[in-house]
């Protein structure tokens, strides 16, 4: 076993001879099979331990067991206590999920902070199929379907060539001591069930369905990548970013014959699920204005693109201009300038321009959004109009709508920046001084 070992290290360029390894190690028969066979040929590794806190007294003494293992080999050892339940309560996942979380994120930390070149993880031959068959019950895309890789960002799995009656047999051949998990035992967990209930039987169908699985999933991994290549190459054609935000283009969308892989496929990134992708598809042709939110973006149906802009709240914020300011730089970017020699001053036509009769303003001026119910007087309309109809009537798009900010006298709209002002602060035959601003992106 130790020269397959070294077989599968070499073939994947999994680590040189100076990397310093962290093994992430349980007790469990795997992590210290992976631990004796690195220490074999590569001694420059530490330990690092989870206890979650699940099992009482058993988690203590996994803790314990492992703790005194780095010390005979006389290695650096972590450990970090994690309060499970209550992670996976805040977060609303399953304990299963939050433990994930919690170990490969501390996995990373303490390979940051103390040096470490890799995290060495003992997932072995089995456990790639076992998580393909989970995947597959519980739906995925298709790189849901390539197995867990060998080599990961700063992941490595030396153990993936193994089955695991492989490292069974290495385990007694070398004496090696391990702590057994009460919890792999019950099959109240989708792993565990499939583990214990389902491959048996397809291993009676077919002696050799690990090698076999294992063959299907390089092939898988082999037209992911063809697939991966084809998307990036439609995605660059639909999907033009500006400052932070996504334009996905409809029409091309529409004409597709996968649509619904093409969605999938742009936006998990922006972490939309499969329920909220699927009104998505449905809806897509529908009247523009339709707004779907995933917990980190919103994305809204343009009459041309699919708009994806990052959640921001800004609530009912108010900013302030007095009366000495000469810009702004926040919410809005605007130079201010005040004009008493108006005689010879030519009233600006660019929307980015506002000339205000100064004597009709109150200090100090107020930035904020819009809100339903405001209403003005538009320049040149003659009378007044809500906000919401002159959005209507401007063919005003959701995101426009939401990104519009208001330059306020008191209760009174005296500017939509960037695009009209209001006809009751216009320059006329009294202005005496002028109040000028102007918006820049």
């Amino acid at each position: 076993m130790l020269t397959d070992f070294k077989k599968f290290v070499e073939e994947n360029n999994l680590f040189i001879e100076s990397d310093r390894i962290l093994v992430g190690v349980s007790g469990g028969i795997d992590s210290m099979v992976l631990i004796d066979l690195l220490y074999r040929i590569h001694p420059k590794i530490g330990i690092a331990h989870c206890n979650f806190q699940l099992r009482g007294k058993e988690a203590d003494d996994d803790e314990y067991f492992v703790q005194q293992k780095s010390k005979q080999l006389n290695i650096p050892f972590y450990v970090k206590r994690f309060n499970t339940e209550s992670v996976a309560e805040q977060l609303k996942i399953s304990i299963q999920m939050a433990a994930r979380k919690l170990r490969y994120n501390w996995f990373e930390e303490i390979r940051q902070k103390e040096g470490y070149d890799w995290v060495a993880l003992g997932h072995n031959k089995n456990d790639v199929t076992e998580t393909f068959l989970i995947n597959l019950a519980r739906g995925t895309g298709i790189k849901g379907l390539t197995g867990i890789q060998p080599k990961k960002h700063s992941l490595i799995r030396p153990l993936l060539f193994a089955e695991r009656e492989q490292i069974l047999s290495y385990m007694s051949e070398r004496g090696i001591d391990y702590r057994e998990d009460s919890s792999n035992k019950t099959v109240k967990y989708s792993r565990n069930k499939i583990r214990h209930n389902i491959i048996p039987h397809f291993q009676e169908i077919n002696p050799r369905f690990l090698d076999t699985m294992t063959e299907n999933i390089e092939r898988m991994q082999e037209a992911y990548a063809i697939y991966k290549d084809s998307v990036e190459k439609i995605k660059r054609e639909l999907v033009q970013e500006s400052d932070g935000d996504f334009y996905i283009l409809k029409p091309g969308l529409e004409k597709s014959d996968f649509r619904e892989s093409l969605l999938f496929e742009i936006l998990k990134s922006f972490r939309f699920n499969r329920e909220v992708l699927f009104d998505i598809n449905e809806q897509i042709s529908g009247e523009p204005g339709k707004v779907f939110y995933s917990p980190t973006h919103k994305l809204v149906l343009d009459r041309k693109y699919l708009i994806v802009t990052p959640l921001v709240e800004e609530k009912e914020r108010k900013y302030y201009i007095d009366k000495q300011q000469s810009s702004v730089n926040y919410p809005v970017s605007m130079e201010i300038r005040k004009i008493e020699n108006i005689e010879s001053y030519q009233i600006p036509v660019d929307s980015n321009k506002a000339a205000i009769d100064y004597d009709k303003l109150d200090f100090p001026l107020i930035i904020r959004k819009w809100q339903h119910g405001d209403y003005f007087k538009p320049f040149g309309f003659g009378h007044f109009k809500k906000l919401s109809d002159y959005f209507t009537d401007r063919k005003y798009s959701l995101l426009d709508k939401e990104r519009c900010w208001i330059l306020a006298s008191g209760e009174k709209i005296v500017w939509l920046i960037n695009d009209r002002i209001d006809d009751r602060f216009k320059i006329d035959e009294d202005t005496r001084t002028i109040l000028e601003l102007t918006y820049s992106e």
